[in-house]
């Protein structure tokens, strides 16, 4: 079957919608940097495609959507998928994936007496030391953020979100580390790579 490819407007909305699951207007703008209005109307025509659903003021993708993401990233990213330094991007971004998993995994877990229990917090030094290496992370996938930049400007919001998020963790704001229901560091981290993956044409490996 053809499909109709996605107009790069149209592509950025669906991608943050599949991307989160379910969305409303405003998060769908505060995630892809796509203006309120463009979201609107974005939303109307991929409605119409049928790769959208709208139950009150959040939008859901249909199982349409992603075959349309993968079928328009094809295209639009066929340069990208080639270039050397976005695959050597890619292979650094995994190693530096692992490192992130394990210092995740020390935050919601501590080793005690060699068995893992949900840490509480109440450890401010072990903490202390999780987010110093949590925020080295994030530092360095900026970095490696701004090269998928230089081929498409839309990559920019996972810098400006990563930041964002980890300046309220850094101010006290700990939910900002790993909560599935706000604009997390976990979350965006997450959805930074499911993006980089279909971006590749790539499937995940863990």
């Amino acid at each position: 079957m053809t499909r109709t490819l996605l107009d790069n407007v149209n592509y950025d909305v669906l991608n943050t919608i599949a991307l989160k699951k379910m969305a409303a207007e405003k998060a769908i703008a505060d995630a892809s940097g796509v203006s309120l209005g463009q979201v609107a109307t974005a939303l109307d025509d991929l409605e119409s495609q049928g790769l959208v659903v709208t139950i009150g003021t959040q939008s859901l993708p249909t199982d349409d959507a992603v075959p349309a993401l993968v079928a328009t990233a094809a295209t639009r990213y066929a340069n990208l998928r080639i270039d050397p330094a976005v695959l050597e991007m890619a292979t650094k971004f995994e190693q530096v994936n692992g490192q992130f998993l394990k210092a995740i995994s020390s935050w919601q877990q501590v080793d005690v007496a060699g068995r893992k229990i949900t840490n509480d917090h109440s450890d401010s030094e072990y903490d202390s030391k999780v987010l110093d290496r949590l925020d080295k992370l994030v530092s360095r996938l900026v970095q490696l953020i701004a090269v998928l930049s230089h081929q498409d400007g839309r990559f920019d919001r996972y810098a400006v979100r990563f930041i964002r998020a980890t300046d309220l963790v850094l101010a006290g704001d700990l939910a900002y580390v790993s909560s599935p229901t706000i604009e997390s560091v976990h979350n965006i981290w997450f959805e930074f790579h499911e993006d980089l993956l279909r971006t590749l044409g790539q499937e995940r490996g863990e």
